[in-house]
């Protein structure tokens, strides 16, 4: 076989291997437009039908794109303008490859946000985590398509991730505490130890309603009507109180102490009667008025009942103790003053 024959039988299979993969191309964005948009559209979610839109055009392309660069790898030629076009079709196919990664992954975060929209738990997920997790998935994805351009053309990669090393410590060195914060912050996230709306006890005795919980800090509303901001370090590793988990149910406790010599059992029964008259309180589980102890001055009751939600807490306390002062005071059982009785010895 004669040279002029070789070169004309690698022409005409690099050739045929082009318009394989061209017909290869066409096949699939007809199957892709036709088959599964029609499969799609039978579906309730409408995730498919993005993700189609998405890829049905640049997977066309990115076969052609490979079945070119095939084909011309294949040839004998060395010239210099060969080696350019190749480096060409390969910068091209690697940025289509990136972009619809990119569209495919921000169409699942945006999917997902939209999952979350109707729940009120999930605004500072949507507002804040999300946002985030898509440009640090925007870094990476370009920092691996820049390595992979690279090592394709022989540069030396590893110098690159090493400069981004030592460029990441000095940031995390110099940011410790806003990092610390927001790796708490995605630990609130994903935890879900308290939620926007819940009410919450801090270790150091404050009591407020959650307002907003951020990567770097959670905003509290007290009853002051201020805004205390806590760092989520601080949440995180520090024990608080949840009143409304698992629900919204709370226990209150009214201690009272009458005076020795009063009856005990009566004032356990006014008290009783009291919290069928509260229409807050709660029957089930019942309350319930228990003789704790013998104090200096009194005989200390203690009342415990249920409210069903930690709003009206306050409200049930104050009607609770306003009707034991006054059925006691018409009972004639008395609630003594702090005493003190001195005996002088001649």
């Amino acid at each position: 076989m004669t040279r002029i024959d070789a070169l004309s039988k690698t022409l005409l299979i690099s050739t045929g291997i082009f318009c394989a993969l061209l017909c290869a191309a066409f096949v699939i964005r007809f199957f892709l437009n036709r088959w599964m948009r029609k499969w799609a559209g039978a579906t309730e979610t409408m995730m498919d039908d993005r993700l189609l839109a998405i890829i049905s055009r640049p997977v066309f392309y990115i076969i052609i794109i490979y079945g070119l660069d095939v084909s011309v790898a294949r040839l004998p030629f060395h010239f210099e303008l060969l080696k350019i076009f190749r480096g060409g079709i390969f910068l091209f196919g690697l940025f289509l490859v990136s972009v619809v990664v990119y569209r495919v992954f921000m169409t699942l975060f945006d999917w997902y946000g939209e999952k979350l929209e109707d729940r009120k738990e999930a605004t500072a997920l949507i507002r804040e985590f999300i946002p985030l997790t898509k440009r640090v998935f925007s870094i990476f994805l370009f920092t691996i398509t820049v390595i992979i351009a690279l090592r394709h053309f022989n540069y030396d990669a590893w110098s690159l991730l090493t400069a981004m090393g030592v460029g990441s410590l000095a940031i995390g060195l110099a940011a410790k505490e806003t990092l610390t914060n927001m790796i708490s912050g995605f630990s609130i996230m994903i935890d879900r130890p308290f939620r926007i709306g819940d009410r919450i006890e801090l270790a150091s005795g404050e009591i407020g309603d959650v307002q907003e919980i951020g990567l770097r800090s959670t905003r509290i509303k007290t009853f002051d009507n201020t805004i205390l901001v806590v760092p989520n370090s601080a949440l995180v590793n520090a024990s608080l109180v949840n009143y409304c988990y698992p629900d919204f149910k709370v226990k209150t406790r009214v201690r009272v102490g009458i005076a020795y010599g009063s009856d005990i059992e009566k004032a356990k029964r006014i008290m009783l009667e009291i919290t069928k008259e509260v229409p807050t309180i709660l029957q089930d589980p019942p309350p319930g008025v228990y003789f704790t102890d013998f104090g200096d001055f009194s005989l200390n009751l203690l009342m415990i009942f249920w409210v069903s939600q930690y709003t009206e807490m306050f409200a049930a306390k104050d009607r609770v103790n306003s009707m034991i002062h006054e059925r006691f005071a018409r009972e004639g059982i008395v609630i003594p003053f702090p005493i003190q009785t001195v005996y002088v010895k001649k």
